[in-house]
């Protein structure tokens, strides 16, 4: 990427105040990661903002686009945010991600950064990829776990750039920089129903106690996601169920060859919620619940020869005897 001089920050051209679609896209962005990720107002106000401000030029030419740190427990959205943002912005949810627990020795830096010509090793394999995808995020999953010397040098690009050991220098000044991490987990856990402006400088002060503070200094934003409350993951599962009867739908109309409707009783997802509800793993034990449910009855359907050809409509009930099952109902196709 040419860049121009200090002071001439050229990036965010494609959201270019003189480009209506791009304003409009970026106008979006907060409502975009809303609708994604439910419960986490707060804390997506913040990444909406620092996004922004990259997007639009308004960070030093020669740094990355913003460098955020992500702090919450597992399961409440943190990685799901990320990829709405890369798809909302650039129509992608394809980001380069680095898992950092792989890392938790500095013996293994030469994985990530290769170990001679023509070995790009993770990182730049991974930042290869993302741009081929069109993409600009770099995602460093649970940073606290990884080796100083590894975070320091994900995290030391104040002039955005990594020298990988083929000689090739990485430019990563185009890029948004975002870093997970579970630090304060068992604060928010054991403070729950402490107003989330103290709750979140306690997580803050556990951040700054670990990282050093020249790490802490270079964050853009550091953002706290939020335990997630029982009505938010009421939410929740009627948001994944929503979505796997949609997906499941389409799968069933590709494979029969004509429309094919899922769609579930309101008794189905509160049969999830009672199975997935958690309050120290967040969302994903619902998101296990719901796919496992719902792919369990449409497979015991599809085994006893109920769910074939000729079928326009399954329905998802619930009873406490027999858990979710499908009720099949016939169509008037002839095939």
């Amino acid at each position: 990427m040419t860049r121009g001089p200090a002071g001439s920050n050229k990036r965010g051209v494609e959201n270019s105040p003189s480009s209506r679609t791009g304003l409009a896209r970026l106008r979006g962005l907060r409502r975009a990661l809303e609708e994604a990720v439910l419960g986490q107002e707060e804390a997506l106000a913040g990444l909406c903002d620092a996004l922004l401000a990259g997007e639009l030029g308004h960070t030093p030419a020669g740094r990355p686009r913003s460098i955020v740190l992500i702090l919450g427990l597992t399961g409440t959205g943190k990685t799901r945010a990320v990829a709405a943002a890369s798809s909302h912005l650039y129509g992608t949810d394809a980001i380069a991600r680095i898992n950092a627990a792989e890392f938790a020795s500095g013996q293994r830096v030469p994985l990530l950064l290769g170990s001679g010509p023509g070995q790009p090793g993770l990182l730049g394999a991974e930042i290869a990829r993302l741009r081929r995808a069109g993409g600009r995020i770099l995602l460093i999953d649970e940073i606290e776990k990884a080796d100083p010397r590894v975070s320091d040098l994900l995290l030391g690009i104040e002039e955005a750039s990594v020298t990988l050991a083929s000689g090739e220098r990485l430019d990563l000044s185009d890029l948004h920089i975002v870093a997970t991490s579970n630090i304060g987990s068992q604060a928010i856990v054991e403070l729950e129903g402490v107003a989330r402006s103290s709750l979140r400088r306690y997580v803050e002060q556990e951040a700054a106690a670990h990282f050093r503070p020249e790490v802490v200094a270079r964050f853009s934003a550091i953002l706290v996601f939020a335990q997630l409350s029982r009505d938010t993951q009421v939410r929740i599962c009627r948001k994944m169920l929503e979505e796997e009867v949609a997906f499941q739908s389409g799968v069933l109309s590709r494979r029969f060859g004509h429309p094919h409707l899922v769609r579930a009783e309101p008794g189905v997802w509160t049969r999830l919620v009672s199975e997935g509800w958690s309050r120290r793993l967040g969302a994903r034990p619902m998101r296990n619940a719901v796919e496992r449910r719902v792919r369990g009855a449409l497979v015991e359907a599809q085994l006893r020869g109920a769910l074939g050809p000729g079928v326009s409509e399954t329905v998802l009930t619930c009873d406490a005897r027999s858990g979710v099952r499908a009720a099949v109902g016939r169509a008037d196709y002839v095939l």
